[in-house]
C-alpha cells in the first residue's frame, strides 16, 4: 500500500541535475536527509537548506528556493507546481 519516493525536484523549464542544485537554496520538510544528500555534491558553497512545512512544492514558485526535496507518490502535485523529479534520494513503502 503507500509507495512513494523522497525526491529532489526543480522547475521543469530548467532541466537541472542534482549537482546543479548543490550550493543553492533547497526547501524541504526533511532537513537531515537533504543535508546528507547534498553534502557529497557540494564543491565550495554549502547548500542552503530551508526547513518548511506544508506545501513545500510552492517554494520555487514563490522564490523561496531553487529546488525542493519532498515526497512524491503520483507526481500530480509536483507537475501542477511546474516541477520535475531530478533525483530519487530514497524509496519508501508502507507494508502491513
Amino acid at each position: 500500500i503507500g509507495k512513494c519516493n523522497l525526491s529532489v525536484q526543480a522547475p521543469q523549464a530548467q532541466q537541472l541535475k542534482p549537482e546543479d542544485l548543490a550550493g543553492k537554496r533547497i526547501a524541504t520538510s526533511f532537513p537531515n536527509l537533504t543535508k546528507q544528500y547534498f553534502a557529497g555534491k557540494e564543491e565550495s558553497t554549502p547548500t542552503q537548506i530551508r526547513c518548511i512545512s506544508g506545501s513545500v512544492e510552492a517554494a520555487c514558485g514563490l522564490g523561496l528556493a531553487d529546488g525542493i526535496v519532498d515526497l512524491v507518490e503520483t507526481g500530480t502535485t509536483m507537475r501542477a507546481a511546474g516541477l520535475e523529479e531530478v533525483a530519487v534520494i530514497m524509496k519508501s513503502q508502507a507494508v502491513l
